[in-house]
């Protein structure tokens, strides 16, 4: 039987309370709000170009801020033109509501310019996507009415891709109309579709030039760039030379400048 003294029995060390999920979110975007808001942070690069924008011109904003500015100006311009055709509907249903005027419909125009374009045109994509059982023929119309929309559109705005696309759909149309017309007129049908595509490429092309676009610089002044050479120039005077046999050497005497 042991003696010796009782050890004595180790108490359990308190733990630190853990922290709950809320507080540890918390801290997390408090430390991403310390992180934003230092030199290279995204916060900070936002309020430099907020800041900066009132001095600079177009070209030096930000290119977040010419989407915005975009964006909203485009709604505006939306709801300016909404505006202002329910007042021209309006102004126009006020004085001529007493006049009598057909329907218009464009699939039934009874000038029969928009019906010889349009009618090869979907009889040309019903045939092709008769062939595509995943499309039909009036998804493929409207992709191909989309595409013209957006290409007018865009090259309005001068966008060179979207005039690029504007002149491929206004070829592809023509062409088009030529393959699927009768083959008694496909002349009168392409020429009126090329004529009502230049018509529609006036917005749409506006500013196209093809004359070459010459920059004069004027040349940059010469900067006066002086040049130090620590060069040593010795003149010697030599003189003549001695007899044979003359054991006198020659000294070469080397003035002080």
């Amino acid at each position: 039987m042991s003696t010796g003294p009782t050890p004595t029995p180790e108490l359990p060390t308190p733990k630190a309370p853990s922290k709950s999920k809320a507080r540890a979110r918390l801290d997390a975007a408090g430390a991403w709000w310390n992180r934003a808001w230092k030199e290279d942070g995204v916060l900070h690069g936002v309020w430099e170009d907020i800041r900066s924008a009132p001095k600079a011109d177009w070209h030096g904003l930000a290119h977040w801020i010419k989407a915005l500015a975009l964006l909203v100006a485009t709604g505006a311009l939306v709801m300016l033109l909404g505006a202002a055709a329910s007042v021209l509907g309006a102004i126009i249903e006020a004085i001529t509501g007493t006049v009598p005027r057909p329907h218009v419909d464009l699939e039934r125009d009874t000038s029969g310019i928009w019906p010889t374009l349009t009618t090869p045109i979907r009889a040309f994509l019903d045939a092709q996507a008769a062939h595509l059982p995943a499309l039909s023929g009036a998804t493929v119309y409207t992709l191909w009415q989309t595409t013209g929309l957006i290409g007018l559109i865009g090259g309005f705005l001068r966008i060179t891709g979207a005039r690029i696309l504007w002149t491929l759909w206004g070829i592809g149309s023509i062409w088009t109309v030529w393959s699927a017309s009768p083959a008694g007129g496909r002349t009168l049908a392409a020429a009126l579709a090329a004529a009502v595509w230049a018509l529609a490429s006036i917005p749409a092309l506006r500013g196209l030039t093809f004359r070459p676009v010459i920059h004069n610089h004027p040349a940059a002044a010469p900067v006066f760039r002086p040049e130090f050479r620590p060069e040593l120039h010795l003149h010697a005077t030599l003189p003549a030379p001695g007899t044979p046999g003359d054991n006198n050497p020659t000294v070469i005497r080397i003035p002080n400048r």
